[in-house]
């Protein structure tokens, strides 16, 4: 018996909701919306109903922000590590800078970095891992930089900010070639 009375329940319910979703009292879309999509729809603008669906809804289009998916690289192409030729005429040495004179390289200008990550601020959080490229000549003064990471840093004002502040940072100089330096960071 308690299955019976269930059964009839479970099927009013059902014919209740398909009755409903044809009379389009109900709107289900099924299909989910995928962030390369969401460009700025321009002025909002009414969408006539279907005339074979009574008492439809208008519907409006909604001003959306563009939104940045995914990963990508942004900045000055680094180029290939310079060759290398031993040369025991000339006085060109093979000095490099060390691992803890980067990362105070780095701390030197982390203030700036923070200040341009304030400019990523939007409703939702980036998280995700920042890798600065960079290429040091000789006299410790960066020539280019290069940033990989999420889009909605890298390919927005905030990318640009971080590119400047880390082509900023003035190392020591060294007797040697160009180094090629890849300092992540983490972002939480």
């Amino acid at each position: 018996m308690r299955f019976v009375a269930g059964f009839l329940v479970a099927s009013l319910l059902w014919g209740g909701f398909i009755y409903a979703y044809s009379q389009g009292l109900l709107n289900i879309n099924l299909e989910p919306e995928r962030a390369e999509e969401i460009v700025d729809a321009g002025p909002e603008e009414e969408v006539e109903p279907d005339p074979k669906q009574k008492r439809k809804k208008k519907w409006r289009k909604k001003k959306r922000k563009k939104r940045y998916s995914g990963e990508s690289m942004t900045g000055d192409d680094l180029g290939d590590p310079d060759a290398r030729h031993m040369d025991p005429t000339t006085g060109g040495g093979e000095e490099q800078l060390l691992g803890h004179e980067i990362e105070q390289g780095f701390d030197s200008v982390m203030p700036k970095l923070r200040r341009c990550l304030i400019l990523a601020a939007d409703d939702e959080p980036v998280t995700g891992r920042l890798v600065f490229g960079l290429r040091v000549a000789g006299s410790g003064r960066v020539s280019k930089v290069n940033l990989k990471g999420p889009s909605a840093i890298t390919k927005t004002e905030a990318g640009s900010c971080l590119r400047g502040a880390a082509k900023g940072i003035r190392f020591r100089s060294f007797n040697g070639p160009d180094m090629l330096v890849q300092f992540p960071m983490t972002l939480e």
